[in-house]
């Protein structure tokens, strides 16, 4: 059964390149992938999501109306793309960014952590992080320090993806209905 991730904010955050670096590690581990994104003619500051498709056997359509997972670090993406996370499964915001909540969302202190820990401007790392941490995809640590070695900016990609997994730890319980 596929497995499908969102990312939602504005333009300048980094929201394509999480999906790509989500998709490019699940890749790496073996699954089929498809990563669509769409973001405004004013790129940065406008609305983007990037979301990925995964799954273990060939992936027939990769459009879809909602997600088993979003991350949502910023209002702007959420108020875009409001039906589809109304209808998504489990559903993280930040809980300083983005101020609507739907009866499916829980709140996390991405940027706050974020800024503590130094790696504000990877903030989009934290939300994969969270993702690679919630247990739904099997990963191997390998495999995601093998990516992001190849990027600019490694050693604070791998420190707020890190942080990410450790607050997904945290988050456990509302991913319990999604693994297998």
């Amino acid at each position: 059964m596929p497995i499908s991730i969102a990312f939602l904010g504005r333009g300048g955050q980094g929201i394509v390149f999480a999906g790509s670096i989500l998709s490019e590690i699940m890749f790496n581990e073996g699954y089929y992938v498809s990563q669509l994104q769409s973001y405004g003619a004013e790129v940065r500051g406008g609305t983007v999501i990037a979301y990925v498709v995964v799954d273990e056997k060939p992936i027939e359509n990769p459009f879809i109306e909602s997600f088993d997972i979003a991350v949502v670090i910023h209002e702007d993406g959420l108020k875009r793309w409001s039906e589809h996370i109304k209808r998504s499964k489990v559903v993280i915001v930040d809980r300083d960014l983005v101020k609507t909540r739907y009866p499916n969302m829980v709140e996390a202190p991405l940027s706050e952590k974020a800024l503590e820990n130094d790696v504000y401007t990877s903030l989009n790392m934290v939300a994969v992080g969270l993702v690679l941490g919630s247990g739904v995809l099997r990963v191997n640590d390998d495999t995601i320090d093998t990516v992001l070695r190849t990027r600019r900016g490694y050693e604070q990609n791998i420190k707020a993806v890190k942080l990410g997994i450790d607050m997904a730890r945290g988050l456990g319980r509302v991913f319990n209905g999604l693994k297998k």
